[in-house]
């Protein structure tokens, strides 16, 4: 009985080898949650464009736009586990768990996950004329009076939004939140003098501090943002330990063939090495970080308990 089962399950893996040694024979769907030209859309049109030189049946990029991206996820943790279907997921993936009573599927279990893709920081920033000219008067402030400086985000259960409530929990204060729809919308606010101060990636206000519309305060890292060399992390300023980075990884179905979720991330990580890929990533504000699956697999898993925490902390409502 017990040869048997061997036998078995030897022959098992022999099938799920051979099906990846020929994967893949058609086009794999492409899925990512955000609106056509973001840098989800981005990061995903490069990485296919990349992989399709050597995965030859290519790949449809599609937009399921809605919900932080929870769409998107959602339609491949309910794919067939073949491998044909793939998302790029976004800090919005892990976050969600915090805020939602029901996402409709298991942001870990549900998934058979490939690789991490790029990781990026958040930047608090006040307008030029703001009366806070360092990250150590915000901090003051925020302290002395708890609720009621106004923090501009790109949304409810960002990690954006998320970050500003960390930060506050570091110090143990409390912000008003203004969320937007999108950075756009909490850089406009910031430009118009609407809220105290906004946490962005760099994407969004690197041409206003450039400018000299934005003044940058901290970076939340933990390392200074190469560009802007004098501006301190939030870890220096008050918060001891405080990172928070923004990522972007690929995932596919539960099931999915042990040898093909390799395959794809043998892939998905010669496409981030590649120069050309590597400097886009880049110019889109972030940093390429590839992992084997077990590791994103693992990071999920911590930051989804990590918001969950936060979130109580915070006092935070779920939906």
């Amino acid at each position: 009985m017990i040869r048997f089962a061997a036998a078995l399950i030897g022959a098992m893996f022999a099938f799920d080898a051979a099906i990846a040694q020929d994967y893949p024979t058609r086009p794999i769907r492409f899925l990512q949650g955000f609106a056509p030209g973001g840098n989800a859309d981005t990061i995903s049109r490069v990485l296919a464009e990349e992989m399709s030189k050597t995965f030859k049946a290519g790949f449809i990029n599609e937009a399921k736009v809605g919900a932080g991206g929870n769409l998107a996820s959602d339609a491949v943790a309910k794919s067939d586990p073949d491998g044909y279907s793939i998302v790029l997921f976004t800090t919005g993936h892990v976050i969600s768990p915090a805020l939602n009573k029901s996402l409709g599927f298991d942001p870990v279990e549900d998934f058979s996950f490939i690789s991490t893709v790029s990781e990026f920081p958040f930047f608090i920033v006040v307008g030029a004329d703001s009366r806070f000219k360092t990250i150590d008067d915000l901090v003051k402030a925020a302290r002395e009076k708890p609720g009621t400086l106004t923090v501009g985000t790109a949304g409810v259960g960002t990690g954006q939004h998320m970050c500003s409530e960390l930060f506050a929990v570091s110090l143990k204060s409390k912000f008003v939140h203004v969320p937007y729809r999108g950075d756009a919308g909490a850089v406009t606010a910031l430009l118009g003098g609407n809220v105290d101060f906004i946490i962005a990636p760099g994407t969004a206000i690197f041409g206003q501090i450039e400018a000299g519309k934005f003044r940058a305060l901290a970076v939340s890292g933990k390392q200074r943002w190469a560009s802007l060399p004098n501006v301190p992390t939030i870890a220096e300023s008050g918060a001891p330990g405080f990172e928070v980075l923004a990522w972007t990884g690929v995932a596919t179905t539960k099931g999915v063939a042990k040898p093909i979720v390799d395959k794809l991330n043998t892939e998905v990580r010669r496409a981030i090495a590649v120069p050309t890929v590597s400097d886009k990533l880049k110019g889109l504000g972030s940093v390429p970080v590839s992992s084997t699956p077990e590791e994103v697999t693992e990071k999920v898993r911590s930051q989804v308990k990590l918001w969950k925490e936060v979130a109580e902390k915070a006092g935070l409502e779920k939906r």
